[in-house]
């Protein structure tokens, strides 16, 4: 999970440009992205640098927020995936994070939370029936 809402913005950002395949994007069209995306959603006026895009895109390329962007290079300017499928949004669970959910909804489902607790057992069992699929 990013560490704070205006990464995740600056995540998701950079993921929409990446997936438009009918642009070509710099480091800079990016950072201009971000800090447009940054104004219109919380008001920041001060804007990204470029050194906090570089930064973002390293993050999405590693495995710390379990992405592996397939973030690539062309032409010694422009970004883009290497897979043109490919958005965060879309990463799916590996299959040890949803043992760790199945196990967390089973835990859940044994505590005696009284009569307010109905609709969330049933969402549980919604959530374990679909994890129990992606096993």
């Amino acid at each position: 999970m990013p560490a704070n809402k205006n990464a995740l913005i600056r995540y998701k950002t950079i993921d929409r440009c990446l997936r438009n395949k009918y642009r070509r994007w710099t480091l800079d069209d990016l950072v201009e992205a971000c800090s447009d995306a940054l104004y219109e959603m919380e008001g920041i006026t001060k804007g990204v640098s470029m050194r906090t895009v570089q930064a973002d895109i390293q993050i999405m390329r590693s495995d710390k927020l379990g992405y592996n962007a397939p973030i690539e290079v062309y032409d010694n300017k422009f970004y883009r995936y290497e897979d043109p499928d490919y958005s965060i949004n879309d990463h799916p669970l590996s299959e040890d994070d949803c043992e760790l959910l199945s196990q967390a909804v089973e835990m859940i489902q044994h505590l005696d939370l009284g009569r307010e607790a109905r609709d969330l057992a049933t969402i549980l069992s919604k959530v374990k029936n679909k994890l129990m699929f992606m096993l």
